[in-house]
This record gives C-alpha cells, sequence and structure tokens, in this order.
C-alpha cells in the first residue's frame, strides 16, 4: 500500500486499484470507477462500443431495473454520470458522505452484474441516435470532431468517440457483452474517492463486494496502440450557416511529456482565458467574434493544440490574420514577465480551487494514477508551474508553431484558397 499526507493507495485481492483521498470538512463525496478503455481501444466494427456500453451500464442489473438505479440515486441525493473518452471511461458518483456504503454497493453492482437487457439496448440506440444528431447540429462540437479525424485519419484515436451511424445500428447483446468483457476486468480498472472516509473500512467493503470479480485480459486491437502521426491539411465542410467555425490546430506533446506545463501556460496566454491574446485581439478590441480560444488536447503518446473561432463570413479573413500574427509573435520573441505571471495564476487557480470540488480531487487521482503513475499534490503542481520561465514557453512555441504545419477544418461557406491566403500565407 503506498500513501502519503493527502492520499492512499491499495491494491484489492483481485488487482483493482484503489486510491482514496480524506477531507473531512466537507460533507460530499466523489467516487468514481475507472476503466482503461475508450474509443481508441475499439476495432472499426466496435467503433462506438465504448460509449453505447456506458449508456447501457446505467440500464438494469440482476436486482436493480434502470428507473431502480436513477430512483435509489435520487433517493439519496445523488448525482451519478458517467463520460466516454479516447483512452478510458468513468462513471462517477456524487452524493453526501455518509451514503458511501450505498455508493460502493451501487457502482459494484453495475460493474459485476449489468444485464445488457436487449429492449434496453434498443430504446438505447435511439437515444444514442438522438445524440448523434446533437452533435451534427452543434457546428462548435462538429468541426472539432472532424478536426480529430483529419488529424489522426484511420488511427482509432481520429474516430469520433460516438463511432458511426451505420456501425452503431449493427450492435447486438454479444458484441457489447464481448467488449465489456475484453476491457472490463480487474487489472484494467481503478476506483478513486475523495471525501469524508475510512480508507481502510473502503477498501474492506471492496474487496467483500468485488474481490472475487477478476476477468481476463484479452488482446486489444492490432494499431490502438500505435503512436498516430500527425496529418496536417485543410479541409471544408460545406454547410448554409450564418457563422463560419474554423479550428485551427498543430501538433503538441503526450500527456506526460517533459514540456507539459510550458505548453499549459502557453495555451493559457494564447487563448486560454479572458485577458488571453485572442480573446482580446479578436472579441474585446474588434468585436469579430463571440467565441474564441484555444485549446489542448492531449493523449498517452500526442497531443493537439487547437484554436477555435465563430465568426461572420466577412469576418473571416481578418480573424485569420490576426491568429497568424499572435503565434508569429509568440515565435519571434518571449512573452512579457507580468503575461506569464498571469497564465501562472490562471492555471495554479484552478488547480487550487478546483480542491475544493470532492469530484475534482476524485479527478486528479484517477487520472495521476492512470498517465503519469504517481500522485501529485496540488502544491507539487503549483510549484512546477512556478519553475516554468518565460525562455521555456518561447522554446516550446517555436517548437510547436516554428514546424509550420497546420491542420485547418472550416465548416460554412467558405473557399481553400481564402484559408491558405489568410492564414498560411498570413495576407
Amino acid at each position: 500500500m503506498a500513501s502519503s499526507k493527502f492520499f492512499r493507495r491499495s491494491v484489492l485481492n483481485n488487482g483493482t486499484v484503489v486510491i482514496t483521498e480524506g477531507a473531512k470538512p466537507f460533507k460530499s463525496l466523489a467516487i468514481g470507477v475507472w476503466v482503461k478503455g475508450g474509443s481508441r481501444h475499439e476495432t472499426p466494427a466496435q467503433a462506438g462500443m465504448a460509449h453505447f456500453l456506458e449508456h447501457m451500464m446505467f440500464k438494469g442489473t440482476g436486482k436493480r431495473s434502470a428507473l431502480d438505479i436513477a430512483r435509489d440515486v435520487d433517493l439519496v441525493g445523488g448525482d451519478f454520470n458517467a463520460m466516454t473518452t479516447r483512452e478510458y471511461t468513468c462513471f462517477h458518483l456524487t452524493l453526501p458522505h455518509k451514503e458511501i456504503d450505498f455508493a460502493l454497493e451501487l457502482l459494484t453492482d453495475i460493474l459485476r452484474d449489468s444485464r445488457f437487457d436487449p429492449t434496453e439496448l434498443e430504446r438505447e440506440r435511439l437515444v444514442v441516435l438522438q445524440e448523434f444528431a446533437m452533435v451534427e447540429e452543434s457546428p462548435e462540437e462538429w468541426v472539432h470532431e472532424v478536426m480529430f479525424e483529419k488529424a489522426f485519419g484511420s488511427h482509432p484515436i481520429g474516430r469520433p468517440i460516438l463511432g458511426t451511424e451505420k456501425v452503431l445500428k449493427k450492435f447486438t447483446r454479444e458484441d457489447v457483452q464481448k467488449y465489456f468483457q475484453q476491457h472490463y476486468y480487474s487489472k484494467n480498472i481503478v476506483i478513486t474517492l475523495a471525501g469524508d472516509l475510512n480508507h481502510d473500512q473502503v477498501v474492506k467493503k471492496l474487496n467483500r463486494l468485488i474481490g472475487d470479480f477478476k476477468g481476463k485480459k484479452k488482446p486489444l486491437p492490432p494499431g490502438c496502440r500505435k503512436k498516430p502521426k500527425f496529418r496536417p491539411g485543410i479541409h471544408l465542410i460545406k454547410q448554409d450557416t450564418d457563422q463560419a467555425h474554423i479550428t485551427i490546430a498543430c501538433e503538441s506533446y503526450p500527456i506526460d511529456h517533459p514540456n507539459r506545463l510550458a505548453i499549459f501556460l502557453l495555451n493559457a496566454f494564447l487563448g486560454g482565458n479572458m485577458s488571453s491574446a485572442l480573446f482580446q485581439e479578436i472579441r474585446e478590441k474588434r468585436g469579430y467574434a463571440y467565441t474564441v480560444y484555444s485549446s489542448l488536447a492531449h493523449f498517452t503518446d500526442c497531443g493537439v493544440l487547437g484554436m477555435y473561432v465563430a465568426t461572420g463570413p466577412k469576418q473571416v479573413p481578418d480573424c485569420l490574420r490576426l491568429i497568424r500574427e499572435q503565434i508569429q509573435k509568440l515565435v519571434s520573441a518571449p512573452i512579457d514577465e507580468h503575461d506569464l505571471k498571469i497564465a501562472k495564476n490562471s492555471v495554479k487557480s484552478a488547480v487550487l480551487m478546483g480542491s475544493d470540488s470532492m469530484e475534482t480531487r476524485m479527478y486528479t487521482l484517477a487520472k495521476s494514477e492512470l498517465f503519469y503513475d504517481r500522485q501529485v499534490s496540488d502544491q507539487e503542481i503549483c510549484t512546477m508551474v512556478d519553475s516554468v520561465s518565460v525562455l521555456d514557453v518561447w522554446r516550446v512555441a517555436r517548437e510547436i508553431f516554428g514546424r509550420d504545419r497546420w491542420l485547418i477544418v472550416a465548416l460554412g461557406e467558405l473557399k481553400k484558397s481564402d484559408l491558405t491566403k489568410h492564414f498560411l500565407n498570413g495576407k
């Protein structure tokens, strides 16, 4: 068992890792069951299965119907949800800390005894089809989905997390069970908890509830562990919209890369907050857009830094020119010390204020285990952020922007020549 002043880590009898963080002044408790299986671990014939299975885990066990699960959670005032990403799936429950026994029993019940009822499966298929429609009718979401697809091509990490409607319509109960058995085994699961709790008691109860839940590791699909290759280019999605929706992306770093803190600060300065360069130049000074920002997507073996703007067709040339100008400034000279201080305080504040949320603490425990193989305290993160210099940020800016390998995905009535002229050529 590993431990420190802020966390304790144990391994259950079946090999599942359990990590807790005690927080006695808080009345809420957050629990997450994390499965090391996401959309990148699917075959083409399984595209969307990780997400679909996530939905099906709410649809009944041997002793609870789907309605029972919902009512039981509401009865204790809890909030039960889940999320599927490209590299993991998480089932998370937040509720009053006195209800910890109920929470452990419920989560382990759906983990070991979900029935994947055929009637529920058909009904949930319709729900996910509606989710497809929602994404396609949200230009901002849609353009980002296409961006990942174009960035990584046929690599599974480039596929939409929802999969495709064609594949979804073919899923059978046997397909769901097969995927579950492939990824939902004891040593592929991490359970994290944050709140007013007793670690030893949690471990004892979990050993009683799922100590015999094991399963066997299955081979992963060929290619899912292969490092993705970033592909630059220009891609248009022709659609009759009042605004143009544009993403501009470049290759970044994997999640555990030594430059990760410098790139966090670069992103904060470029488009991560209200005082950022893109927000000020495009929205505040000129009123060209309501939504403009930059963001990071980091994975175990690759990363993307992206910029997004939604603007009127007439403002597209100026917005592209302004984005290009900000990038060129970051490459040509270090940012000001005061600007770096703003970026640092923004990042550190997000870390420190997040510690007031049991859910955020629970997430942090899991992600540290999944991606860094160790737990990192808030104070250590802040110390590492403070150690980054303007020269570090400049070096990273020159490295990722200096390649000049850009992927542009634009939705609206635009021409490739306009994107080339106003961004790639900077005119």
